[in-house]
C-alpha cells in the first residue's frame, strides 16, 4: 500500500491547537508550543489526514470546547476607519502543519459563527470590540470583503490560495447563500467547504461538502461530483448514538466508516474534534452535556486510542478496496467488481441495527479475501 500521504480517502479531523497549548502549559505560538504537539498531530499524519484546521475569526464555536479557538488572524479598524489584516499566526501554523505531511487543504473557519459576533482590534478606542452583523447586511458584506480580498492576495503570495476553502459548519441554507455571494465577490475563484445539512440548491457551489451520517447524496450528485474535482464526505456528531467514536462506543465503529464509506462511494469522513481535550482528558473524557470522548480522538503525550486505530483500520481497508477495484477494471474481471459490490452493499445504517459492527466487518474482509 502506499504512503498515507498518498491516500484517496479523505480524511479531516479539527485540530485545537489552543488546547494543546493549555495541557501542555506553554505559550501559544512559542517553539515549545509547537514542538509539544508534534506527536499528537504525527497520529493524523500517519491516518492521511487531509484537512488543516484554521481559524480566522474569535471562537467560531463559542464555548462548544474546554479551549475556545481564538482566531489566527488578526483583525485591526485603523484610526481612519480602514481594515488592517495580520496573517502571522496562520502562516506559523500552516507551515508547521504543512511541515509534518498535511498538506492537501486549508479550512479556514468561519463567516458564519455561532454568535453573529466579530472580534477585532479599534485603533480608535485602543480596544478589542465586537461587531455584530449577519449574513445578507451590508456591514456584513464590507467587513468581510475587505477581509477576503486581504486573506486571497496574501494567500496567492504564499502558494496556498488553491488548497484554502473558506469553510463553514451547520448555518441554514439561507445564511449559507448569503455569505457565498460576498465570498465570491471578492474572489470568484475561492473554494468553499460546508459541513451540515444535505441542501440540493448548494451541491454544485460547495467544493467540499459533509452531510451527516443520517442522510445520503443521490448517486447522480456523487457522480457528477467527482467529475468536478469535488470532495463527497459524511461526519458523525453527538447527535449520532451509532456508530460513534465515543469512549463506550464499540471500537469497530469507527472501522466501519470506511466500509460505509466505500459502499456510498464517499470520499471520506469529517469529525469536528480530533485533541479538543477536557480538563484532564487521562482522567474524565466527559465535557459538560457532550458523551464521553466525543471531543478527541487522540490523548496527550503522542497517545492513540482503540478507537482511532479502529478509524484507520477502516481507512486501510478503503484504500484496498480502491485497489482492488482499479485491477479489476483494467483486467476486465467484471464478476469481481460486482462481487466487491455485493460485499459493500451490506454497510448501511439499516443493516448496522441487526449486526454489529464487528460482526459485519469480520464477514466482509472473509469474502474480500476470496475474490
Amino acid at each position: 500500500m502506499s504512503a498515507p500521504k498518498e491516500w484517496n480517502f479523505h480524511l479531516d479531523l479539527w485540530q485545537n491547537p489552543y488546547a494543546a497549548a493549555r495541557y501542555y502549559k506553554t505559550d501559544l505560538w512559542s517553539d515549545e508550543h509547537f514542538k509539544a504537539m508534534e506527536e499528537d498531530i504525527h497520529h493524523y499524519v500517519n491516518a492521511g489526514g487531509k484537512s488543516i484546521t484554521a481559524s480566522i475569526i474569535d471562537r467560531p464555536w463559542d464555548g462548544q470546547t474546554q479551549d475556545a479557538f481564538h482566531s489566527m488572524i488578526r483583525w485591526t479598524k485603523k484610526l481612519d476607519g480602514t481594515w488592517d489584516f495580520s496573517f502571522d499566526v496562520f502562516d506559523k501554523w500552516v507551515e508547521f502543519m504543512m511541515d509534518l505531511g498535511v498538506t492537501k487543504q486549508i479550512n479556514a473557519y468561519s463567516m458564519i459563527p455561532w454568535k453573529l459576533s466579530f472580534a477585532y482590534f479599534d485603533e480608535a478606542t485602543n480596544t478589542t470590540k465586537h461587531l455584530k452583523t449577519k449574513p445578507g447586511e451590508e456591514e456584513y458584506k464590507n467587513s468581510w470583503t475587505a477581509m477576503l480580498k486581504a486573506f486571497a492576495a496574501h494567500l496567492k503570495e504564499k502558494g496556498w490560495f488553491d488548497k484554502t476553502y473558506i469553510a463553514m459548519d451547520e448555518r441554514p441554507m439561507e445564511s449559507m447563500e448569503a455569505a457565498m455571494k460576498v465570498i465570491k465577490n471578492a474572489d470568484k475563484n475561492f473554494k468553499i467547504s460546508f459541513a451540515g445539512n444535505s441542501h440540493p440548491e448548494l451541491f454544485n457551489a460547495i467544493d467540499d461538502y459533509s452531510i451527516t451520517l443520517s442522510e445520503n447524496y443521490p448517486d447522480k450528485i456523487i457522480e457528477s461530483r467527482k467529475k468536478q474535482g469535488k470532495t463527497s464526505t459524511f461526519y458523525t456528531s453527538c447527535s449520532h448514538p451509532y456508530p460513534n467514536s465515543f469512549t463506550f462506543s464499540e471500537p469497530s465503529e469507527t472501522e466501519w466508516y470506511g466500509w460505509y464509506a466505500a459502499n456510498k462511494k464517499l470520499d471520506g469522513y469529517l469529525r469536528w474534534a480530533y485533541n479538543s481535550w477536557v480538563l484532564e482528558p487521562l482522567l474524565d473524557s466527559r465535557f459538560t452535556t457532550w458523551a464521553a470522548g466525543d471531543t478527541y480522538f487522540i490523548y496527550p503525550g503522542g497517545r492513540t486510542s482503540i478507537r482511532f486505530e479502529k478509524l484507520l483500520a477502516g481507512i486501510q481497508a478503503y484504500e484496498k478496496i480502491q485497489v482492488l477495484k482499479s485491477e479489476f477494471k483494467r483486467n476486465n474481471n467484471t464478476e469481481a467488481l460486482l462481487q466487491i459490490d455485493k460485499i459493500l452493499s451490506s454497510f448501511t445504517i439499516d443493516e448496522l441495527n441487526n449486526k454489529s459492527a464487528s460482526v459485519m466487518i469480520d464477514k466482509a474482509q472473509k469474502a474480500l479475501q476470496n475474490l
